[in-house]
């Protein structure tokens, strides 16, 4: 209550009068003073606006990458602001080129490339600005020693090849296309060994990258023909500090017998040029150089041999001509029925020295084809009856000799056949066909080839001109059987012992 009673207290100062403000005057002071505030805050934000509009300006900023673009405003930090506004995040390698005109600003952005490098039994991955072998590797740092060879994606490079092609470059410095950096890159590194090559007494020593000794040798451009000798054999594989030994093979003329060749040997005398050719020398044979000779590049063999060889040609059988009497015909009437020639197979033993022929000697002869005589019909018909039929054909001399031309005389048995005689039945198509395939007749004679050759021309006194064109199971050794023609009963001819002269 005491309080209640106690006199209310003033805030504020007082009045000229000394007299306290009422409540409501002391309102009014607050209300003036935060109007003031206000708009002193609202004017120092717009200074600073414009201050900063001033000492930081906006720009535009054109952002490049992977052949596209993005188009942005930043104020503080333009590159990074950028790149985070047109969402892109820097990866290690990559880079940034910056170029500003004014307030627009352009940034490219260079990713770098991923690329794995396999060396020395390692593999690890590098990321790389560089557009060719030798600089993806200068940035992993590996270094080319002399021989080795380089891989990108399996297929050989060079050094100075492009990073994104495994075909080899040229050498203007070749451009990354636009989407380098999406293509994943292998990059393998063999690297050189050394290796030695023996050919002949001639020692090379390389740095090669090769895995197989066939792949050493084409490397150096060194064929390997078949006689050459290759150790280890061509499919070994190489390491460091191979040896590879090439024995190469010589050519060697030959010129055998007359005719040359050639051959690619690895022999090392003459002696054993022939050996390896097979030829077994004989008494008479001669060989130059002498067989001991070393055979060097080029040398020149000569092997004359002395040999026989059995040669075989065939000669032509002239059919010649036989003489036959038919006493059907009326006389003087003559009829010709042509004949064929045969052939006769001659075999001669010839000698030849070094492929020329010096000797030749028959060493037998064979008929291949029998020759059928012309048989030369004369009409012998008698102009009155008679015991038996007119079939000489002497010149005058009858039975006592022959004045004609001969080789030589030979006494023989004679005897007379007809085609009923013959090995063949009437109702053959072989009746009456002789060895040579002439029919029985007049002037056809069977004989013993080993006594009279066939197709031999005789005189037989008093018969007439016979050619020996048939051979008999019954006419052995100086027998000579004489053809009459089919039907003849009574030839008139026993079996004397006479002389008959041979024609040729």
């Amino acid at each position: 209550m005491a309080q209640a009673l106690r006199p209310p207290r003033y805030r504020g100062r007082l009045g000229a009068a000394e007299q306290h403000a009422t409540r409501s005057d002391l309102l009014l002071h607050p209300r003036h003073f935060r109007g003031r505030h206000h708009a002193a805050t609202i004017f120092v934000v717009l200074l600073l606006a414009v201050v900063g509009f001033q000492l930081f300006p906006e720009q535009d900023v054109t952002v490049l990458t992977n052949g596209q673009s993005y188009r942005v405003s930043t104020t503080f930090g333009p590159q990074s602001e950028a790149l985070s506004a047109a969402g892109l995040d820097l990866a290690p390698g990559d880079r940034v080129l910056e170029g500003t005109g004014g307030r627009y600003l352009s940034l490219a952005v260079q990713r770098a490339r991923p690329v794995t490098v396999a060396v020395d039994g390692a593999t690890f991955a590098v990321r790389t600005q560089s557009s060719t072998v030798a600089g993806a590797l200068a940035d992993a740092g590996v270094d080319l020693h002399p021989g080795d060879r380089v891989t990108v994606d399996g297929q050989l490079a060079i050094p100075r090849g492009t990073l994104y092609s495994p075909s080899i470059a040229s050498r203007a410095v070749p451009r990354l296309p636009s989407n380098a950096a999406a293509i994943p890159v292998r990059l393998a590194v063999l690297r050189a060994r050394p290796v030695s090559v023996l050919v002949d007494s001639y020692r090379l020593t390389i740095d090669s990258t090769a895995q197989t000794v066939q792949d050493v040798l084409l490397e150096l451009g060194m064929t390997v023909r078949e006689g050459d000798l290759v150790h280890p054999g061509l499919t070994a594989s190489v390491t460091a500090g191979t040896t590879i030994r090439l024995d190469k093979g010589r050519t060697v003329a030959v010129r055998l017998d007359g005719k040359d060749q050639t051959l690619y040997t690895l022999q090392r005398t003459v002696g054993d040029v022939v050996r390896i050719m097979g030829i077994e020398l004989g008494p008479e044979d001669v060989v130059t150089p002498p067989l001991e000779t070393v055979i060097a590049n080029g040398t020149q063999v000569t092997i004359a041999r002395t040999r026989v060889e059995e040669v075989a040609e065939d000669q032509p059988i002239s059919p010649g001509i036989v003489d036959q009497g038919d006493p059907s015909v009326a006389p003087g009437k003559v009829t010709l029925y042509e004949g064929t020639p045969g052939t006769l197979a001659v075999r001669w033993a010839v000698t030849y020295k070094n492929g020329v022929e010096t000797a030749r000697t028959e060493a037998g002869r064979e008929v291949k084809v029998a020759a059928i005589p012309t048989r030369r019909v004369v009409g012998t018909k008698p102009s009155g009856p008679v015991s038996k039929p007119v079939l000489t054909v002497d010149t005058g001399a009858g039975a006592a000799g022959f004045t004609g031309v001969y080789t030589r005389k030979l006494t023989v048995q004679t005897t007379w056949y007809t085609a009923a005689q013959g090995a063949w039945a009437a109702d053959s198509p072989h009746y009456g066909t002789t060895k040579t395939g002439a029919r029985v007749g007049i002037g056809v004679c069977a004989v013993d080839p080993s006594v009279i050759p066939l197709y031999t021309r005789m005189y037989i006194p008093g018969y007439g001109y016979c050619t020996a064109l048939d051979t008999g199971g019954g006419v052995r050794g100086a027998f000579v059987d004489l053809g009459y023609p089919d039907g003849t009963t009574q030839s008139g001819w026993g079996s004397p012992i006479i002389e008959i002269f041979i024609l040729d």
